[in-house]
């Protein structure tokens, strides 16, 4: 009497799935960082612009202080935007080898605030990671 394996094993297809995914974020990567590249770039042309309106002394000059909440708005959003990219880099690792399954899952949560296309990968990323054999894979290698 032969007894068969209850666990899901995992397919060719989850690897794929997998491998998928991690290109995915590694292409969130990018974004993210290109992303800081316009943060930078709208942050200069606010500050030049508001600089040549104090320099022409215009009555409608913005007061100094507005013009340092830009730059403080776009440092925080430079900052948030690496943050993201340094977790996307992490996720598109531990994706390929399958490793990290809670965490892949927290970031997947967090991409999703990205809409539209966040939310899409992140929506994939818990399809995916959902499925039993891809969680057996993930518990192999711990």
């Amino acid at each position: 009497m032969s007894q068969t394996d209850p666990r899901p094993t995992a397919n060719a297809e989850d690897a794929s799935h997998l491998q998928i995914l991690s290109i995915a974020y590694y292409v969130f990567v990018v974004l993210d960082l290109l992303s800081i590249g316009f943060i930078a770039l709208y942050a200069v042309m606010m500050s030049t612009l508001f600089s040549m309106e104090q320099t022409s002394h215009a009555s409608s000059a913005p007061p100094q202080a507005f013009v340092h909440m830009i730059v403080g708005f776009c440092v925080f959003a430079a900052l948030l935007s690496l943050l993201f990219a340094a977790l996307h880099f992490v996720t598109a690792r531990r994706l390929r080898d399958r490793r990290g399954l809670g965490f892949c899952q927290v970031v997947a949560g967090l991409t999703c605030l990205s809409i539209p296309l966040g939310t899409t990968l992140g929506v994939f990323t818990f399809i995916v990671l959902g499925r039993p054999s891809v969680k057996a894979l993930f518990q192999a290698r711990s």
